[in-house]
């Protein structure tokens, strides 16, 4: 575990980026409709962004569960066939004493008294047909259960192998979606990119917003996992926001989330859906550093609480991992790993 990160003497102030409220809340003059737009751009971005995470969660599970199902499948198909060769070799058996039994002609007791050569050879000739004729009996049964269980396990492999179609249909259908969605992705990327490297000096400066750390910011005292994996996270402050990154250098949101718990050994959902879908939720009057803050109403972008009112998070393209007021965004949830 961590021992904690001096957040006062941690990377010198770097330029944050204003949310949409604050871009809408400037100075008349300052923001221009383009960084309005490009707001709204990178937030959406951000919020597609989240949502391929959590698709590419789904698709792995498709995939799993075909994977699964295929298997069973298969498993089925060599049961059946097993099953198949147990009612062979047993009817086999079958027309074996079959021929020993009626070969000559008459078996039964009158053929035995008539060849007998003394009443001990009788009785020995008797006692032979009996075991002869139960082992055939037996041996019957046992051919007609097996035959019984061979056509239940070929229909058993059938449905498994129906239902590992359907599983293999599915994961092909998400993965056409994912690249269909991913394609989307980078054409937003692409333009949030252009529009932020294109942002005049004063468009910069409204865009950047204050410094990554407030003035006087002090990190909670390490007490447990959640409060360490916060100082993991305060030591990435300043560190550059990258669509799909989980870090050490470079991160989203959620990507924070999962880096910084993954250095004290707890392992989190990749998207801030999956990860306000997990955990456990905790009231604001109850919120305690460390707690993941969901913010929108899709869960679509997400923060640590950093103690003293504060959120750490990875904002958006052009600008680093900061502290704000952990009411800066509509609030969804809040959850506790």
């Amino acid at each position: 575990m961590t021992t904690g990160v001096a957040v006062a003497s941690a990377q010198p102030s770097a330029p944050a980026p204003v949310t949409p409220t604050e871009v809408e809340a400037a100075p008349e003059g300052a923001v221009g409709e383009d960084l309005v737009e490009l707001a709204r751009l990178s937030e959406e971005a951000g919020a597609l962004g989240e949502e391929l995470h959590l698709a590419q969660a789904e698709l792995d599970r498709a995939q799993a569960e075909r994977d699964r199902r295929e298997r069973d499948a298969g498993v089925a198909a060599g049961r059946a066939v097993v099953a198949d060769l147990g009612a062979a070799r047993d009817q086999s058996l079958v027309d074996r004493l079959a021929t020993m039994r009626y070969r000559g002609g008459d078996t039964g007791a009158t053929r035995a008294a008539v060849l007998a050569a003394s009443p001990g050879d009788l009785v020995d000739r008797l006692g032979t047909l009996q075991r002869l004729s139960g082992v055939t009996t037996s041996a019957l049964d046992a051919s007609r259960a097996a035959s019984v269980e061979a056509a239940r396990l070929r229909d058993e492999a059938d449905r498994a192998s129906e239902v590992a179609g359907e599983a293999a249909r599915e994961a092909r259908d998400r993965a056409d979606e994912l690249d269909r969605r991913s394609g989307e992705m980078r054409l937003r990327i692409d333009e949030v990119r252009r529009r932020v490297d294109a942002l005049s000096e004063a468009q910069r400066a409204v865009w950047a917003g204050g410094p990554v750390m407030p003035p006087g910011y002090v990190a909670p005292p390490i007490d447990g996992v959640n409060s360490a994996a916060l100082n993991v996270a305060l030591s990435r402050l300043g560190a550059p926001y990258s669509w799909g990154a989980t870090g050490p250098s470079e991160f989203d949101c959620s990507g924070l989330m999962v880096w910084s718990y993954a250095q004290e050994g707890k392992a989190l959902p990749r998207s801030s859906q999956a990860q306000a879908a997990s955990g456990a939720p905790v009231a604001m009057a109850d919120v305690q550093p460390g707690d993941l803050v969901i913010y929108y109403p899709g869960a679509t972008h997400v923060g640590m609480y950093a103690g003293d009112g504060l959120v750490l998070h990875a904002p958006t393209y052009g600008v680093p991992v900061k502290l704000e007021k952990v009411d800066a965004m509509p609030i969804s949830g809040i959850r506790r790993y």
